[in-house]
């Protein structure tokens, strides 16, 4: 199971907790999302408020009952800007952004190094958050072409480009929904793909993802939330 697929439904349980609330006012919650394609498994998310801002957000991927892979990744929220702190996906990589020495410090199994950390670059779980963040500031007849946005992944702080693709209507385990299809450009390998479908009338909440390594097909779909009792 490839990196990207985790990274990619990390950040569903958080996006549909938006939700017609305030940064400040979100809640608890924990979900569960049906992964089909070339793998069937269920990955079982949670965000928890750590103190006042600072959220974590867990992870696990399970099929047959075994826990194939767990992720961590802590963030800040502020008014207007997503903080990345740290992000951990167990036994293989772990990222700590320093913003006081403006240093990114990563281990990618065998790799260790330091990066310059610049503002506004985000974590492997963050990237997507801000992109729906961002379009539901647009009106729905102005929406731009693309988004970009500076995003650390495997050793590197890269430029990741979305692209704006207009309006679809799809079929979720939580109803029909008119979307907005953005896909992320990818210049340097054309056989690999994911596409973000999200729904103006949850608050731009991502309802469905498709993503194609060159090696895996999956599409992930959220099937239930529930706040925490």
């Amino acid at each position: 199971m490839k990196k990207i697929f985790f990274i990619t439904v990390f950040f569903f349980i958080f996006a549909l907790n938006l939700y017609s609330k305030d940064l400040n006012e979100i809640e608890e919650y924990k979900a569960i999302l049906d992964v089909e394609g070339d793998i069937r498994a269920s990955m079982y998310v949670s965000m928890v408020r750590e103190n006042e801002g600072t959220w974590k957000l867990n992870s696990v991927i399970k099929k047959f009952g075994i826990t194939f892979r767990k992720e961590t990744a802590v963030f800040k929220l502020t008014k207007d800007r997503i903080i990345p702190l740290s992000w951990k996906r167990r036994g293989e990589a772990e990222v700590k952004f320093d913003w006081d020495k403006n240093e990114l410090l990563f281990k990618e199994k065998k790799k260790k190094g330091t990066l310059d950390l610049m503002q506004d670059v985000l974590g492997p779980a963050t990237a997507q958050i801000k992109l729906r963040l961002d379009l539901r500031n647009y009106e729905l007849s102005l929406l731009p072409k693309t988004l970009e946005y500076y995003v650390y992944f495997k050793g590197a702080i890269k430029k990741r480009i979305f692209k704006i693709n207009g309006f679809e209507t799809i079929n979720t385990p939580l109803g029909e929904f008119e979307t907005i299809k953005v896909t992320r450009e990818r210049e340097a390998d054309q056989s690999r793909e994911q596409i973000f479908w999200l729904a103006p009338d949850l608050d731009f909440s991502i309802v469905q993802i498709l993503n194609d390594d060159g090696k895996m097909r999956v599409k992930i779909k959220l099937k239930e939330v529930k706040s925490f009792d």
